[in-house]
């Protein structure tokens, strides 16, 4: 906007400037020997919250744990989920904060601790809603969660909710492979 000062102008703003909250780094990996390999990346918890580019969020509590350790398990790409647009539940401004005190809540038993995941489909986070969780997750003390980008099937089934479309995931033409569970096929040597 131009402001008139005697007779020159300035340029002067005069509304302030949309605050970014998180800006999600790519994950360094150290392939020396020298350090020890890397946890396995969290792609799903069992409370996941996308806070999307529009303003809006959505939850899913869709992720199965599978535990962390065996054979078998492919934790390079995210797990298919069979995610649908009946499965995100849209948060508004009105009931976020109450859903997230009431949903998250760590009930620590001796081998289990309840995770959350925060996801956007964009690297830098400006929903303010990221902020609303991540407060309510130091005010109950739940320090289990982690941010990262949205996984491609979480982008296919959002978008089509949004644009309020029939879904079927036979019909998507997947740019990526999954993760999770690989069952080796059976030995049939005896």
């Amino acid at each position: 906007m131009l402001a008139v000062i005697g007779n020159t102008f300035e340029d002067k703003l005069f509304e302030e400037p949309e605050m970014v909250y998180h800006v999600i780094k790519e994950q360094i990996i150290d392939s020396s020997d020298s350090a020890p390999p890397h946890p396995p990346a969290l792609f799903y918890a069992q409370h996941n919250f996308i806070v999307y580019t529009n303003g809006k969020t959505y939850y899913h509590d869709k992720f199965k744990d599978f535990g962390w350790c065996g054979t078998g398990v492919d934790t390079s790409n995210p797990a298919f989920l069979n995610l649908n647009t009946s499965d995100l539940v849209e948060l508004t401004d009105d009931n976020l904060v109450r859903f997230v005190r009431n949903t998250v809540q760590d009930s620590s038993s001796y081998h289990r601790k309840v995770t959350a995941i925060i996801s956007s489909p964009t690297d830098t986070i400006t929903n303010k809603h990221f902020k609303e969780i991540i407060n309510v997750f130091r005010q109950e003390k739940f320090n289990i969660y982690s941010v990262r980008k949205t996984t491609e099937e979480e982008n296919v089934v959002l978008k089509h909710k949004i644009e309020n479309r029939d879904y079927n995931p036979e019909l998507i033409v997947w740019k990526s492979d999954f993760g999770g569970i690989k069952f080796l096929p059976p030995n049939t040597e005896d």
